[in-house]
């Protein structure tokens, strides 16, 4: 999924943002890890001009973050307009936290895993595309989200913690989620090998697209060599975590072998996706979702209000 390069951050960009970063820090103190200066960045800018592609938005948080230095944050001038900007960023960074450190507790009361560092980052990861916004969270933003957890979290505390009813509902998705990681990681193969072969110029994943490789690798368990046979517990859930995953981490670890042969039968199925809906081109009704340039539909949100399912599963696999 090809990305281009941006040209520098306009001078206004990089003062609101140089500013804003002094202000957050005089205020609320900045993170010592660049992954959450660089997340605090994002944030800012996505609150400064928040029609600006999140890609984009990442990659101009990048470039300030590299040609930041102490001596540029003391001299900035902080105003009223940047301490409000930094005061909204810390909102709505707190909102997000909040939200993910509920989300795990609940789960680790709930499901009792054993929570070491690493352990807390993927299933960090996994409730990011989870979390309630009024937008989807940036790259950056996520990965600042999770650094930050990673170091705050204390799971013997957790144990103690009293937690809102809400956060249960949102472990109990973690749980599902996790439980269907190795169908996950399979479908995300799939569809970067299908890419890298018959689609290389694509940029955004189409959930019906994710559908038809979730479909492909059900068929082909066998080849994948998974310990048991996989049911899809939640479609939808696993859907989004996909998408989450490719569309906005940009994650494109290497396919297996199973993944590059199963691609070509993905690559036939939506061949005879397009050939049935071609005549529909120009009459998609954009409430059920944009179009990638696939030509199959992609979500415009990463939440959903599907209903919870009677059974939860035992908590998921965090290996």
């Amino acid at each position: 999924m090809p990305t281009d390069a941006l040209p520098a951050p306009t001078s206004d960009v990089l003062s609101t943002l140089t500013s804003g970063l002094s202000a957050y820090g005089r205020l609320y103190g900045l993170p010592n890890s660049p992954e959450q200066v660089r997340g605090i960045l994002a944030t800012l800018l996505r609150l400064y001009q928040p029609d600006r592609p999140a890609l984009a938005v990442d990659q101009v948080a990048q470039q300030v973050l590299d040609g930041l230095s102490p001596e540029a944050l003391k001299a900035a001038i902080v105003d009223r307009a940047s301490s409000a900007l930094a005061k909204a960023a810390h909102r709505w960074q707190q909102h997000l936290e909040q939200q993910m450190a509920g989300t795990i507790t609940a789960y680790g009361q709930r499901y009792g895993p054993i929570l070491t560092p690493e352990t807390l980052r993927r299933a960090a990861t996994a409730v990011a595309p989870l979390l309630e916004g009024d937008r989807p969270t940036t790259v950056a933003e996520v990965i600042g989200l999770v650094s930050h957890l990673v170091q705050t979290f204390d799971p013997e505390g957790a144990i103690a913690t009293a937690i809102d009813p809400a956060y249960l509902a949102l472990a109990e998705k973690l749980a599902i989620s996790l439980s269907q990681k190795p169908l996950e990681v399979a479908v995300g193969e799939t569809i970067i090998a299908y890419v890298a072969k018959y689609a290389p110029t694509l940029t955004n994943i189409g959930s019906d697209l994710i559908s038809t490789a979730l479909s492909a690798v059900l068929k082909n368990q066998t080849d994948f060599s998974f310990d048991t046979q996989l049911a899809v517990v939640d479609e939808q859930l696993l859907i989004e975590q996909v998408s989450f995953q490719l569309n906005i981490l940009r994650q494109s670890p290497a396919p297996s072998k199973a993944a590059l042969a199963i691609a070509a039968e993905v690559n036939t199925a939506v061949g005879q996706y397009r050939r049935e809906h071609n005549h529909q081109e120009g009459t998609v009704d954009v409430t059920t979702g944009l179009l990638s340039n696939d030509g199959l539909s992609v979500s415009s949100s990463w939440t959903s209000t599907r209903p919870l399912l009677a059974s939860p599963p035992d908590g998921g696999d965090l290996r």
